[in-house]
C-alpha cells in the first residue's frame, strides 16, 4: 500500500511535471523533432533524416553536433549544412539533413537529439530533445533457387592520369629508343659521326661583327633606299658585339640603358659619344621615320666599324715571341676584314 508520503510526493512531483511542460509550452520553441524518408529500408540502403527545430529568430541556438555514428546500429554517410529558413510567422525554420545506412536487420531506435536554445533575455540556455525515432532495417529477400549474386553492381573506378603514367613513359621511352636505332643508321649510312666535336673555337665577337659589317655594306641597303633595314641591322650588330664583350643584355635595352650600362663599363667619353650618334640616328630611322643624309648612313657605319677595331680584345704576345696559331689566324682576319670594308 501507498503511504501518504508517497501520495504527497507523487503530488509534488505531479505539479512540477505541470509546470515544466506549462514552461515548454509557453516558450518560443514550436518545434523540434526528427523525421525519415521511410520507416524502414533494406539493408545497405540509404534513407534521409531531417532534423528540424523551429524558434524565435532572436534565439542563439547550440546545433546537435553528429559524428559519422549515429547509433551503433546507423552510420552517417553525409551531413548536409543547415538550412535556415523564416516562416510567416517571423520565427526561424532550421532543418540539417542526414544520410544513413545500417547492415544491422532489425528494429532499431534513434534516440532523442538535443538542441540548447537561450532565448533573448535568458542567461542560460534551455535544452529541448526530439522525439525517439524507430525505423526497420530489413534483410535482403533471398531466392535460394536462383543463382548467387551480387546485391549491387561493382562499381568502376575513374582511371587517374597515374594509371597511365606507366604506359606514357614506356611509349616515350620506346620511342627514344626506334630514334636512336634509326639516327644510329643513319649516321653510319651517310658516313657521319655519331658525335660531332668542334674542330675548333667559334670566331671572337670582334671577328663576327667585322665579317657582318662587310655583308651589311655589300647588301646596299640604304644606297636602295631601305633606311630603316639598314639601321636596324648595323644597330643589331653593334648589340650583339657590346653583348659578347661587355655582357649586357643589349638586344632587350634601349639607346638610354645601354649607354648608361657602358659608363660602368669604363669606357672612353669620345666612344660613347659616338655611340649615342649611331644610337640615336637608329632610333630615329626606325620609330621617327626619318631619313638621314648618306653622309650620315656612312658615318654611323664607320663609327660602329672604329669601335669594334677600337675595343677588341688587345693582342698578348707569349714571351718566346712566336704568337699561338689559333690567335694569329683571328688577328690576320681582323685585320683582312676591316681593311676590305
Amino acid at each position: 500500500m501507498r503511504t501518504l508520503h508517497d501520495i504527497s510526493a507523487s503530488v509534488i512531483y505531479g505539479i512540477l511535471g505541470g509546470c515544466m511542460l506549462l514552461m515548454l509550452t509557453v516558450l518560443p520553441v514550436k518545434a523540434q523533432h526528427i523525421s525519415a524518408d521511410s520507416s524502414s529500408f533494406l539493408m545497405g540502403q540509404q534513407v534521409n533524416l531531417t532534423l528540424e527545430l523551429n524558434t524565435d529568430k532572436d534565439a542563439q541556438i547550440n546545433w546537435p553536433s553528429i559524428s559519422d555514428t549515429l547509433t551503433r546500429f546507423f552510420e552517417v554517410i553525409k551531413s548536409s549544412r543547415i538550412d535556415t529558413l523564416v516562416d510567416a510567422s517571423g520565427n526561424w525554420n532550421l532543418s540539417q539533413v542526414l544520410t544513413i545506412t545500417s547492415f544491422d536487420t532489425g528494429y532499431h531506435a534513434i534516440p532523442p537529439i538535443a538542441f540548447a536554445v537561450r532565448l533573448p533575455g535568458s542567461q542560460e540556455f534551455v535544452q529541448m530533445e526530439s522525439e525517439p525515432l524507430l525505423l526497420q532495417v530489413k534483410g535482403i529477400p533471398v531466392d535460394k533457387s536462383a543463382d548467387i549474386k551480387d546485391l549491387k553492381p561493382i562499381l568502376r573506378v575513374p582511371y587517374t592520369f597515374a594509371d597511365f603514367l606507366p604506359w606514357i613513359l614506356g611509349i616515350l621511352l620506346l620511342a627514344l629508343l626506334v630514334a636512336l636505332i634509326w639516327f644510329f643508321i643513319w649516321s653510319r649510312k651517310n658516313n657521319k659521326p655519331l658525335i660531332k666535336i668542334p674542330s675548333r673555337p667559334p670566331p671572337p665577337a670582334h671577328v663576327i661583327a667585322l665579317s657582318k659589317l662587310e655583308e651589311l655594306k655589300k647588301k646596299q641597303l640604304w644606297q636602295k633606299g631601305m633606311i630603316k633595314e639598314y639601321h636596324t641591322s648595323l644597330t643589331d650588330i653593334l648589340r650583339s658585339y657590346l653583348e659578347a664583350i661587355y655582357k649586357i643584355n643589349a638586344a632587350e635595352m634601349t639607346s638610354f640603358e645601354i649607354l648608361q650600362a657602358l659608363k660602368q663599363q669604363i669606357i672612353e667619353e669620345n666612344q660613347l659619344k659616338e655611340l649615342k650618334k649611331v644610337l640615336e640616328l637608329a632610333d630615329m630611322a626606325k620609330f621617327a621615320k626619318a631619313r638621314p643624309m648618306a653622309a650620315d648612313n656612312e658615318l654611323s657605319f664607320n663609327l660602329v666599324l672604329n669601335f669594334i677595331k677600337s675595343t677588341a680584345p688587345a693582342r698578348h704576345e707569349p714571351e718566346n715571341g712566336n704568337q699561338p696559331i689559333a690567335e694569329a689566324t683571328a688577328d690576320q682576319e681582323t685585320e683582312k676584314m676591316g681593311e676590305h670594308v
